[in-house]
This record gives structure tokens, C-alpha cells and sequence, in this order.
């Protein structure tokens, strides 16, 4: 997983998902190892690829000369060394020797061999409580701290990031309402999975927040469409939108329907649902979850495939001569508040041109959606991660262009430190000319 993610671009948490689901022989205890292997190493490669550095001979450029497989063994044993306790340094270095001398030659095996047990020497004993935290911080690239600090301030900025990382041990879910209360989830939930550590969320009136339950799509709670699996602060940008029966409602980059689920909820199951998306199979996974959920019987719901940086495909056809009531914007971003779930991203923000791209990308986005908006309606502009020019930027520029187009504007911030969430920046705007939804 590791050298796909680095060598071929791949999702890390797409691609893992995928691998433990061909190999179900795996006992939870060792997926959850796998788990930690690949989303630690990833969350700490500029570290593990340092400490790798330091202790060979041409530092850094011996580690670059390496074939991306025989760098990926060497950094699941540094980060066993630095960060896992239950396993002794001195069997992850032999795993590591072990697998180099197999598939690749003796001489790599024994430079694995030096280079891994002076780190290994190195390694505090006992490791601190923190020692994952503080690796992945130290991982996190000045550029990207400083993008930050420009939304929130430099002095919350460690705080921030240090609540996202520590975030990836709770998994939230969202009531089906339609189905069930929170309450009466909350006491399945426990039933299905002994052990489990289950709560009311905090911002979102639909969020369980659940600890220590393992995988909850295997629940019978969750074939029954009882529940859905989304985090909370993505709860909480669809909410906003303030969905009611029998309105036309526009989800653009719905990926996988999440969001579009929560307004489809709102609605009652009642109403014209559209949802537009680049990639064909979302759409259909979209499709399948809200059927699952009860929400498809009475409702309108059509979805389109479509690049809106390019065009607006069938989507001009079927659009509702007026607009829309809701027309929310989930746009592709940075994704830096949910560094929790995404232990990839570094390797996807390393040039300028990466930023430069997706801020153009939400500038033509969210123009296009602006243009489906009824006036009274609702315009929901959102992104999962805390920087200045994707949060604010492009709504700054389409209400600067557009004098007097707000007849209401409200700016939301949700911070994993303050609010317990993923990090988001929230724009909701009523277009003049009516009364609002």
C-alpha cells in the first residue's frame, strides 16, 4: 500500500480498504496493525525518510536511489521502531533485513541491517504517551503551517493540528432519523458491538460519535439503514443548508453522497435531489446509500456525471427552469482538517502548482454553482480543510463580482481543537430577491 500510494498516486485509505477487503482471512487484530503501519508511515515519511538519512552514508541521496518498494520496507520499520511499543525494535529490524535480503540483495539487506539498528539504538525507552502525535507533527511542512496560520492565526496552529491527529481513533456516524432516534442507535450500537465506546455528538443533532467498534457497514444496524458513516463536521455543512420537503435541492461534487444523504434527510425523502459528480461509480455508490437509507421512494433524485470545470453536461437540461432552492458546493480541496482520515496528503501539496490548481478549480466551481441559485435561495459553499485562500478566497471573489447578490451571508469555522470535528470553512448565502428557504 505504501509504494502504491507513493510510486502510483493512489488513495491511501481507498487502497487499504480495498487490500483488507481481498484478504479476509486477516484477524481484526492484525488489520488493525496493517491500519497503523501504512497510515503512520505516511503521516511521517519526511521523518522516517530523515532518520534514514542521518545514519547513511550519502544521507538523504541514499535513501532516493532506492527502488520505492525497498524505501516503503524501511520506513514500516523505522516507524515500528519510533512509534509502536508492542513490537520490539529489534524484530521489526529483522522483518525489515529479512524481507531486502529475499526480494532484493544482500548488500541492501545489510545496509538495512546497520542503518535501522542505530536508530533502533536511538529509540527512548519507555516511548512517550504522545510519540505518534509529535512524529506526525514533526512531518508537517513549514508551507503548509504557515496556510494555516493565514485563516486562524500562527498561535493556534499547533493546537489545531495536534487535535486532527489525535482525532483518528473516533469514527462518527449519523442517525437515520427517518428510521430510528439517536437514543435508540445509540443503544444498538452497544448491543451489536460489546466494548464500544458510544456518545451523542456535539455539533450535529444527528452524530453518535463511537470508539473501539471495529468496521460498523458489517452491523445489521447499518444493512437496516439505520445509521450512515460520516463524520461530524461533514454532518454539519449539509445541515446548514437547511433542506425542506418539496424543495429542489443541488449536491455538486457529491462524491460518494454523504452530504447529499443529509439533505435528502431533511427533505423528508420529498422533493427534487440532483447530484453531480465527476466520477460515475460515486454516483452509483451514492444511489445505492440513500436507497439503502429509505430515502429514494418519493423523491426525485437523478445524478450527473459531469466536469464542472468544463461544462454543466445534462445538468442544463434537467435543472429546474427557476434554480434551485439549495445549491451546495463541497469543493475539492486541500483537505488539511481532516489530516485524521487523509495520511496521504502530504504527498499531494508538495508544489505550489498543486495549491494554484485547486484554488482554480473552487474559483470555476463555485461561479457555476452561483448560477443555479433561485432568488431567496441558498448558496453552501464549503471546504474540508482551514487555509485562507481556499476558505474565503473564492467566495470573496463571486460576492465582489456580484454587488448586492447577498442578501445574507454567515461564515462558519469548525476546528477539531475548539469544536471536536474536522476543520472546515463554511460560507451559507441567501441570494437576493426573495425570501429566504
Amino acid at each position: 500500500m505504501l509504494t502504491r500510494t507513493e510510486a502510483d498516486g493512489a488513495f491511501a485509505a481507498a487502497a487499504l480498504d480495498a487490500a483488507l477487503t481481498r484478504s479476509p482471512s486477516l484477524v481484526a487484530r492484525d488489520r488493525g496493525l496493517a491500519t497503523e503501519l501504512v497510515y503512520g508511515a505516511l503521516r511521517t515519511m519526511s521523518v522516517l525518510d530523515a532518520e534514514l538519512a542521518r545514519f547513511s552514508k550519502n544521507g538523504a541521496k541514499s535513501i532516493e536511489q532506492l527502488d520505492p518498494w525497498a524505501r516503503s520496507v524501511l520506513r514500516v520499520a523505522v516507524y515500528q521502531v519510533l512509534a509502536l511499543d508492542r513490537i520490539p525494535p529489534s524484530a521489526a529490524v529483522d522483518a525489515a533485513v529479512d524481507a531486502l535480503k529475499r526480494w532484493r540483495s544482500k548488500g541492501l539487506a545489510g545496509f538495512a541491517n546497520a542503518v535501522l539498528r542505530r536508530i533502533a539504538d536511538e529509540r527512548p525507552d519507555p516511548l512517550p504517551a504522545d510519540r505518534k502525535i509529535t512524529l506526525a507533527l514533526r512531518a508537517i511542512p513549514v508551507a503548509v503551517r504557515v496556510r494555516i496560520g493565514s485563516l486562524l492565526g500562527q498561535e493556534a496552529v499547533e493546537s489545531v493540528l495536534r487535535a486532527a491527529l489525535e482525532r483518528s481513533a473516533t469514527s462518527s456516524v449519523r442517525v437515520n432519523p427517518l428510521r430510528i432516534d439517536r437514543a435508540a442507535l445509540m443503544e444498538r450500537l452497544l448491543r451489536e458491538r460489546a466494548g464500544a465506546v458510544v456518545s451523542a455528538g456535539k455539533r450535529s443533532e444527528l452524530a453518535v460519535s463511537v470508539e473501539h467498534a471495529g468496521d460498523l457497514s458489517y452491523t445489521a444496524a447499518w444493512k437496516e439503514g439505520l445509521f450512515d458513516i460520516q463524520e461530524e463536521g461533514a454532518q454539519v455543512v449539509a445541515l446548514m443548508a437547511g433542506a425542506r420537503p418539496g424543495m429542489a435541492v443541488l449536491d455538486l461534487c457529491a462524491g460518494r453522497g454523504g452530504k447529499s444523504a443529509v439533505l435528502a434527510t431533511q427533505m423528508g425523502g420529498r422533493g427534487t435531489l440532483h447530484a453531480v459528480d465527476l466520477h460515475p461509480a460515486k454516483l452509483e455508490t451514492l444511489r445505492a446509500n440513500l436507497a439503502r437509507l429509505g430515502l429514494t421512494e418519493h423523491l426525485a433524485l437523478q445524478t450527473f456525471a459531469v466536469d464542472l470545470t468544463v461544462g454543466d453536461g445534462d445538468l442544463a437540461v434537467a435543472a429546474p427552469p427557476g434554480g434551485y432552492d439549495v445549491v451546495m458546493v463541497d469543493a475539492p480541496c486541500s483537505g488539511l482538517g481532516t489530516l485524521a482520515h487523509r495520511p496521504d496528503l502530504m504527498l499531494r501539496l508538495r508544489s505550489a502548482s498543486a495549491w494554484r490548481a485547486l484554488t482554480e478549480i473552487q474559483t470555476v466551481v463555485l461561479e457555476r454553482a452561483a448560477r443555479w441559485v433561485r432568488p431567496g435561495g441558498v448558496l453552501l459553499y464549503a471546504v474540508c480543510t482551514l487555509t485562507a485562500e481556499e476558505g474565503d478566497g473564492p467566495v470573496d471573489a463571486l460576492l465582489a463580482a456580484r454587488p448586492g447578490w447577498a442578501a445574507a451571508h454567515e461564515r462558519t469555522v469548525l476546528r477539531p481543537d475548539v469544536d471536536g470535528t474536522d476543520g472546515f470553512v463554511i460560507h451559507r448565502i441567501v441570494r437576493a430577491g426573495g425570501d429566504a428557504p
